[in-house]
């Protein structure tokens, strides 16, 4: 089939909920921080609090999302670069030991008190769906690989859901450093922001015969091996942190489904792939 544009209200409505989600979480985050309220902002009892830097990631790439789905291509740019550029300064402050410049001029422009820094697996977020959000509306944008866009989604929606799946399990699975674990509230936003993000995709690409966008197959297994290898990184950079094996078992029908899904998406992917190469 062609490459179908779906304008239908479900479509637009869902970026602008899911969007809409992330920001609001990100301003209720900033103004509880704002207000010394860090304990509203926790949203479970053994997270962390959210660090002001990812709340505001969060608020612009909400936003961001939010203009893809009213159509206003500008303010999707200009938001998604002010994601990517804080996301690029923090990585470089960690590579180069430049010091917590960034989190410091955030956090003393809200006049926030105790704060904690930023998770390595909420910058890769950040990045991630600055980059996608950049992609999804380039100079004709029609023709770029929207799959692409589709897959940093996935794998988005992946970290956020191993975050999520962590905390109800009491396996520290969101924390790829110790001292710097993943707020609950961030890994709903990464779930609802990888959502969004592949939903954009969604609205124009190219159906099989089936009405589903051809790389939907190779879309799932991305996400299924991101779910897999963000659990990995936790469990390898756990420090002096222990899993206990009694609940390490919760984490057991999240791998299993993923695992699955690898296996029929790789396998569905290329059979999808196979009549177009005869």
């Amino acid at each position: 089939m062609k490459n179908e544009y779906r304008a239908g209200p479900v479509y637009r409505a869902g970026l602008i909920v899911t969007g809409g989600m992330c920001a609001g979480l990100g301003i209720a985050i900033l103004t509880s921080l704002a207000l010394h309220r860090v304990a509203y902002a926790e949203l479970w009892n053994t997270s962390v609090p959210t660090p002001p830097a990812a709340a505001l990631g969060f608020v612009a790439c909400g936003l961001a999302l939010v203009a893809v789905g009213l159509w206003i291509p500008r303010i999707t740019s200009m938001l998604a670069m002010v994601a990517l550029s804080m996301a690029v300064a923090l990585v470089a402050e960690r590579a180069f030991g430049l010091g917590p410049r960034v989190e410091t001029l955030v956090v003393a422009n809200l006049g926030a008190g105790d704060w904690h820094a930023i998770a390595p697996n909420t910058v890769v977020v950040l990045f991630l769906a600055a980059v996608a959000l950049l992609i999804r509306h380039a100079q004709r944008w029609f023709e770029v690989r929207l799959e692409s866009v589709a897959a940093l989604g996935s794998i988005i929606f992946a970290i956020g859901a191993v975050g999520c799946v962590g905390y109800m399990t009491g396996v520290p699975s969101y924390a790829w450093q110790p001292w710097a674990p993943m707020s609950f509230a961030s890994a709903i936003c990464s779930a609802v922001l990888g959502l969004g993000i592949l939903m954009s995709a969604c609205r124009y690409s190219e159906l099989d015969a089936s009405g589903i966008p051809r790389w939907f197959s190779m879309v799932i297994c991305t996400g299924a091996a991101a779910i897999t290898g963000s659990t990995a990184v936790a469990f390898l950079c756990r420090g002096a942190q222990t899993w206990e094996p009694a609940k390490v078992i919760g984490l057991l029908p999240m791998m299993i489904v993923s695992w699955m899904l690898m296996v029929l998406a790789g396998r569905q992917s290329r059979r999808s792939a196979a009549p177009e190469n005869n």
